[in-house]
């Protein structure tokens, strides 16, 4: 029986504004990851590349981008905990919940200068996890098949 790993996540909270599309490789090859958060009409954000960082954990991959970032007052941070998932085809998706935390990160300018450095806002997500063939997998699967 195949063990299929997604490679495309949706996602969405209950408020239905706020939303992450997350693909591991996309049609150039890299990782993205678009974000809606707040309302709306709030504007789609695209995050591709290096942008994106991931960590392996044991309760599963926190992919995090940061959505804001200031020299002295610190930054903002987006991070999602994707499970492990495996599917039993190519055509088969998954249904989830998971949780994403914005982080507000103070910089060596914020005030107070003592005390707690991050706080989070968590958002409660539901969503699929699938597989999808990009250009890049369809080109290279004559060579992986030699």
């Amino acid at each position: 029986m195949p063990n299929i790993q997604p490679n495309r996540y949706v996602l969405q909270a209950q408020n239905g504004f706020d939303k992450v599309e997350y693909e591991t490789s996309s049609f150039i090859g890299q990782p993205t990851l678009v974000l809606t958060l707040g309302s709306p009409t709030s504007p789609a954000r695209i995050f591709t590349g290096s942008q994106i960082r991931t960590v392996g954990t044991e309760i599963g991959t926190l992919v995090t981008v940061t959505t804001e970032m200031t020299i002295d007052n610190g930054s903002t941070s987006f991070s999602v905990l994707i499970p492990a998932i495996s599917l039993k085809n190519n055509a088969d998706h998954e249904a989830f919940t998971t949780e994403a935390i914005v982080t507000s990160h103070s910089g060596p300018n914020s005030i107070p200068r003592t005390g707690v450095h991050e706080k989070y806002n968590f958002i409660p997500l539901k969503g699929d996890a699938s597989f999808i063939f990009t250009v890049l997998q369809s080109a290279l699967a004559p060579l992986a098949a030699e």
